[in-house]
């Protein structure tokens, strides 16, 4: 009698998905036969020797392993493949979960048997949730007090009556005035005199041995009608100009005189000189009888006594008009 083959050594489970795959196996075999595990588990010598289970590369592949042992008597096989069929799992799995690593609890779940709610868990993804922040409190605006208000002004003159803003100040203002004279220069100077040639009235506004002061400070000149130069009857106009050094000689109406206020050149009705430092009569002015009647002066032409120019019938009037 030939003797019995020996069994073949069973093969080592490689990793945790073999040793729950062979459980499964194991548990399904016994309920399909109603024997005891031990004699389930006995196999003739000729049973060939399992080959060794492939080493799941990843947990993506731990977890189909174990949901291909849920199913019955394919745990086996399944965790069994080539690694072509583990490379075909991993990716589906991964992608199936949104390329999201499981958790230890999402992976002690898988082993426990609730691979429902680790794969929702898995394909769900996870969307970090903002915390809510309180609104930032608004920081009230104190009003200011009297007294930061009087140290504001106080500041704001000190800065005012610094130096410097007086320096500036004054630097200002003087190019101001430099621009308004430039602008000023810029203008020609107009002088705005009155007429040369005006009329005084008729000449029986002017009696004989008067002499009238109403043109003076318009005009400047005296209407005299007097006899005294030579015994004429005569009306003209003498200039109030002091021969000596320009000033404006007073009618002395009690001394019957011209009077220079300046260095006391006197002169007589006529326009004589007869004291004092003035070297020469007084000048008469143009005067005509208008064709209106009127007495005309005209302050452009002037008369010299000491040239002979009193002589001109244009330096005067005869008085038997008047």
């Amino acid at each position: 009698m030939s003797p019995k083959p020996k069994a073949a050594p069973a093969a080592k489970p490689g990793s945790t998905s073999d040793i729950l795959a062979a459980i499964r196996a194991q548990g399904a075999k016994g309920g399909a036969s109603g024997a005891p595990p031990e004699t389930a588990t006995a196999k003739p010598a000729a049973t060939p020797k399992a080959a060794p289970a492939a080493k799941p590369g990843s947990t993506s592949d731990i977890l189909a392993a174990i949901r291909a042992g849920k199913g019955g008597a394919a745990a086996p096989t399944a965790s069994a493949e080539s690694p072509a069929v583990k490379s075909d799992v991993g990716p589906a799995a991964a992608k199936a979960s949104g390329g999201v690593k499981p958790s230890v609890e999402e992976m002690l779940k898988a082993v426990r048997g609730d691979t429902a709610s680790a794969a929702v868990a898995i394909a769900a993804p996870v969307v970090p949730v903002k915390p809510t922040l309180p609104p930032i409190p608004v920081k009230p605006v104190a009003a200011k007090d009297k007294k930061s208000a009087g140290t504001d002004r106080r500041s704001f003159v000190a800065a005012c009556l610094s130096p410097m803003a007086i320096g500036f100040g004054s630097m200002a203002a003087t190019s101001l005035i430099w621009l308004l004279d430039l602008a000023r220069f810029m203008f020609p100077n107009v002088l705005v005199e009155p007429p040369t040639k005006f009329k005084i009235g008729p000449p029986s506004d002017y009696p004989l041995g008067g002499v009238s002061t109403k043109w003076l400070a318009a005009r400047g000149v005296w209407i005299v009608h007097t006899d005294q130069y030579k015994g004429r009857n005569l009306i003209y106009a003498l200039a109030s100009v002091c021969t000596h050094l320009g000033c404006t000689p007073n009618w002395l109406e009690g001394e019957q005189k011209y009077k220079c206020p300046c260095h006391g050149s006197g002169f007589y009705i006529n326009g004589v000189n007869f004291e004092g430092p003035a070297p020469r009569p007084l000048e008469r002015v143009g005067i005509k009888l208008a064709s209106d009647g009127q007495l005309e002066v005209d302050k452009s032409v002037k008369f010299q006594e000491e040239m002979g120019q009193w002589e001109d019938s244009n330096s005067f009037v005869e008085g038997t008009l008047a």
